[in-house]
C-alpha cells in the first residue's frame, strides 16, 4: 500500500470526472498536486518543502479556475456569475488560509490541503458537472 493510498481525500477517482478531458485532466493535476503535498507531510518534510508544494497548489487552482471561466464565458454558461463568485470566494479563503500557513502555522497548512481537496472533490462532482451537461447539450 502506498502512503498516499491511506488518505483517500486526496486520491481521484473516475467519478470525479466530468466527462471534458481538458478539465478532467486539470482536475487530476490538482489532486496530484494534493497528494503530494499529503505524503510530505506523512513524511515530515520541512515547511519549505509543504510552502513550496502548498503555493503550486494554489498556483495551479487559480490557473484552473481562470481556463475553466474562460471556458463557461466562450460557450456562453447561463450559470457563469454563480460559478465564478464560487471560485472567487474559493479564492478568498485560500489566501487567508495560505497567509496564517505562511506564518508558520504548520496545522494551517494540513488544513488548507484537506479543505482545498474536500472542495475540489465537491465542486467538481456539482458545479463543474453543470457544465459539462450545458457543454453536451449545445449544438456542434
Amino acid at each position: 500500500m502506498s502512503v498516499s493510498s491511506q488518505n483517500p481525500v486526496t486520491t481521484w477517482r473516475s467519478d470525479y470526472a466530468i466527462g471534458v478531458p481538458q478539465i478532467d485532466d486539470e482536475h487530476r493535476r490538482l489532486f496530484r498536486l494534493a497528494d503530494q503535498m499529503h505524503v510530505a507531510m506523512l513524511e515530515g518534510k520541512g515547511k519549505e518543502v509543504l510552502c513550496d508544494l502548498l503555493d503550486q497548489l494554489v498556483r495551479y487552482t487559480e490557473y484552473h479556475f481562470d481556463h475553466e471561466e474562460q471556458l463557461m464565458q466562450r460557450i456562453g454558461y447561463p450559470e457563469y456569475s454563480e460559478h465564478a463568485r464560487q471560485h472567487q470566494s474559493l479564492r478568498g479563503a485560500v489566501h487567508d488560509k495560505r497567509a496564517r500557513a505562511g506564518s508558520g502555522e504548520a496545522t494551517m497548512t494540513i488544513e488548507l490541503m484537506q479543505f482545498l481537496v474536500e472542495w475540489m472533490r465537491c465542486h467538481t462532482t456539482a458545479s463543474d458537472r453543470r457544465i459539462a451537461a450545458f457543454l453536451a447539450g449545445r449544438p456542434a
